[in-house]
């Protein structure tokens, strides 16, 4: 059951990154998540609102939307804390993966840190 409901938090963060949703996309995380990262030989360490506002910067091109293609795989639970892996294709042009850590507070699931890898 865990499992399912980590599967949908992270399918939460899918949609909204696919609708161009910052304020969805806030919602799928908890206000103190962060993220790191790599696009191409440069590291990102930032707060997970400085990728809202990149999500709302750039809502109007959503032409990428058409070749976007996602799996998430290896998820593990452990208690209230999980991890998984979301795969995506077609991202604004470029193949990620993403590695999320989530926890579960009051019930609920949601991200708590964003590590990923620009593939291509």
């Amino acid at each position: 059951m865990d499992q399912e409901r980590v599967t949908a938090a992270v399918e939460r963060y899918v949609d909204a990154v696919v609708a161009s949703d910052a304020e969805a996309v806030s919602a799928a995380f908890r206000a103190d998540a962060w993220m790191w990262g790599y696009l191409g030989p440069d590291l990102v360490s930032a707060p997970i609102s400085e990728f809202c506002q990149v999500v709302a910067e750039t809502a109007e091109d959503d032409a990428w939307t058409a070749d976007y293609s996602h799996t998430i795989e290896g998820i593990e639970v452990s208690g209230g804390v999980a991890r998984a892996t979301l795969k995506e294709r077609g991202y604004r042009g470029g193949a990620f993966t993403n590695y999320f850590t989530l926890v579960r507070a009051a019930g609920e699931w949601s991200i708590a840190s964003k590590t990923f890898y620009l593939d291509s």
